[in-house]
């Protein structure tokens, strides 16, 4: 597999069929929930170093899109200081990643779920970030703690960036919860703040590049990081699920998704239909890439 950066390439260590480095055992957290380790390496971190994420298990776990939001933040580093946000923080890869460049002075990370704060928080002492990284229970933008809405209200228009990988939302073209993180994030980013979202291909052009059209203030200033065609793994029930929906919402006169025929020899292009066709025929999972766009508000 490889990970791109606009105008040079990265190798990643682990290549397909081969398992990721994880630590050896499980541990358990003071709330008995079970975390797996994670190495991240400076094959996705460059010069940033290294991580260690412990992450609950049987709940988010590091992704392919978890490691292209890390290497995005990486290649853009140069244009990362201050404080800035991780909407949907997960165990804190990307927000902790941003924490390790020198210019950035703090992240908050925001998550709905209780043990993703839980192993967040444990993995930025762990890490050494402790004093850079926060994390926040919240529903979107919304803290639940009192105290926590009160401290996040304060940086209203004093946030410098935001990262987020979010999840596809169920109904619809599956892109609401990136419109809620560039709606939600207005309130908080200076002008000429950025946002480094997550977006895979497969959501094609007129979808990402509208994104300014369905939620003004923004400007796109497009592709920060991609890997290469990658199988976008319906086997996963995540993603299976995905594909079926896309290709509702293709039956509905939605604008055709954006898939690599994993059975063409060449690059050949088929919408979430042809996807979900090859799939349910072969088995065999159309090919994606696994990327992050750059937006800037005006």
């Amino acid at each position: 597999m490889v990970f791109e950066f606009i105008g040079r390439k990265m190798t990643i260590k682990s290549v397909r069929g081969k398992k990721r480095p994880t630590a050896s055992r499980t541990q358990t957290s003071r709330k008995g929930t079970q975390l797996e380790t994670v190495k991240i390496g400076d094959d996705i971190l460059g010069p940033l170093g290294t991580i260690q994420i412990r992450q609950p298990t049987g709940t988010y776990g590091l992704t392919p899109a978890s490691r292209i939001g890390m290497t995005a933040v990486t290649s853009h580093r140069q244009h990362l200081f201050g404080v800035g946000l991780d909407w949907g923080c997960g165990t804190g890869c990307m927000a902790l990643t941003a924490a390790k460049i020198p210019t950035v002075r703090k992240m908050i990370g925001l998550d709905i779920e209780p043990a993703n704060i839980e192993a967040a928080t444990g993995n930025a002492i762990s890490n050494g970030l402790f004093d850079r990284a926060t994390f926040f229970h919240a529903d979107s933008y919304i803290p639940f703690a009192k105290s926590e809405r009160s401290e996040l209200a304060d940086y209203t228009g004093r946030i410098d960036f935001i990262v987020a990988n979010p999840p596809a939302t169920n109904e619809g073209d599956g892109f609401g919860w990136r419109r809620e993180v560039l709606r939600g994030g207005a309130a908080y980013l200076k002008p000429r703040g950025r946002v480094l979202l997550n977006i895979s291909i497969q959501y094609a052009a007129s979808r990402i590049e509208g994104l300014c059209d369905d939620v003004p203030g923004y400007e796109y200033h497009g592709l920060v990081a991609s890997t290469d065609w990658v199988p976008f793994d319906m086997s996963r029930a995540d993603l299976g699920k995905q594909v079926v929906e896309y290709a509702d919402e293709e039956g509905r006169g939605g604008a055709d998704y954006y898939f690599c025929d994993p059975t063409s020899a060449e690059e050949k292009t088929i919408n979430a239909r042809q996807a979900l066709k090859i799939y349910r025929a072969t088995g065999l999972s159309p090919l994606s890439k696994w990327q992050n766009y750059l937006f800037i508000r005006l």
